[in-house]
């Protein structure tokens, strides 16, 4: 069974959509099926960043930080930002 669907448009650059068609093409598909695969990707990593974002506000909202131990030892282990 397939999923509801709802159609949107948008503008894009020429030379996205060229490369949205060549990339349809080399995998037999068609150009909404790369965009939709585009979108999951884009959605996903976005959700993900955003459920840490938000439990590391909350946590920071209960005082919940690193000791200054803790955050000795990892700028030990992984260096300092440059």
């Amino acid at each position: 069974m397939s999923k509801p669907s709802a159609r949107i448009s948008f503008i894009t650059q020429k030379g996205k959509r060229k490369k949205l068609d060549r990339i349809a093409d080399a995998f037999d598909t068609n150009l909404s099926s790369v965009i939709n695969d585009a979108l999951d990707q884009y959605i996903d990593l976005h959700e993900w960043q955003l459920a840490h974002i938000e439990k590391g506000v909350e946590a920071a909202k209960k005082g919940d930080f690193a000791t200054d131990k803790q955050a000795a030892d990892f700028f030990k282990k992984y260096g300092r930002p440059a």
